[in-house]
């Protein structure tokens, strides 16, 4: 057996045996330290790595409901021709000038439950819809403005029926929600659709019972992509 005797970093000396191989066992013992150290800093998927950019604005609703009835038809923000809206959910407002950021919506997600439990059998085709919403720099509040469609839309008819493209719901862009179905509402090989909040646009109920509609709430889940954020559109 041969052996050799190493300098340490402390000044003293350490007779080191050599392997079949001829090589030193202490100076592989520190490459072999070098290798876990760097293992244990890069980067692992699952493992402090690569984090996902798939994060959550979660928020409850009272939608003001009222009567008894199994089939409700509610719209919101349908008078402002401005596209201003009165009650809306603005993403991280913050800083001085009270304004929201911008997101990439992924999904929109939305579940319906009765106040103080019980049970709620809801139809296949309820839904929620939403206006996504940008912005408005000119004003002093967090408040949001409906998105306009990207062009105009022209609606031709031959007298059965009539098509409306321009009033306050129509001419501007929305998304819709199942309440009973896990549906993906932006499609995945899209960015998103791109907006600093949502406001209300239509709740439609279908029940198989009536219900007293003011013990009715909804909890909604927004996927967003935070790699996305920014303070414009």
């Amino acid at each position: 057996m041969k052996y050799e005797l190493i300098k340490n970093n402390n000044g003293t000396i350490t007779q080191c045996e050599n392997n079949a191989d001829g090589g030193n066992i202490y100076a592989q013992r520190e490459e072999i330290n070098k290798k876990a150290i760097a293992n244990l800093a890069r980067p692992t998927p699952g493992k402090l790595g690569n984090l996902s950019n798939l994060q959550l604005f979660n928020f409850g609703l009272d939608a003001g409901l009222s009567g008894t009835t199994r089939v409700s038809l509610t719209e919101y923000n349908t008078t402002e021709t401005t596209g201003n809206v009165t009650d809306c959910i603005m993403f991280n407002v913050t800083g001085t000038n009270n304004k929201a950021f911008y997101y990439n919506i992924i999904d929109v997600k939305a579940s319906i439950f009765l106040d103080g439990g019980g049970t709620l059998d809801i139809l296949n085709d309820s839904f929620v819809e939403f206006y996504i919403l940008e912005n408005i720099e000119t004003s002093t509040t967090s408040l949001g403005r409906k998105i306009p469609r990207i062009a105009p839309v022209n609606g031709s008819t031959s007298g059965t029926v009539t098509w409306t493209t321009t009033d306050p719901k129509t001419a501007y862009q929305s998304i819709k929600s199942s309440l009973t179905a896990d549906s993906v509402n932006v499609p995945s090989e899209l960015k998103g659709l791109r907006c600093s909040g949502v406001a209300l646009k239509t709740i439609y109920l279908n029940l198989s019972d009536a219900e007293a509609l003011a013990n009715i709430r909804f909890n909604f889940q927004v996927f967003v992509d935070v790699s996305s954020v920014s303070n414009s559109y």
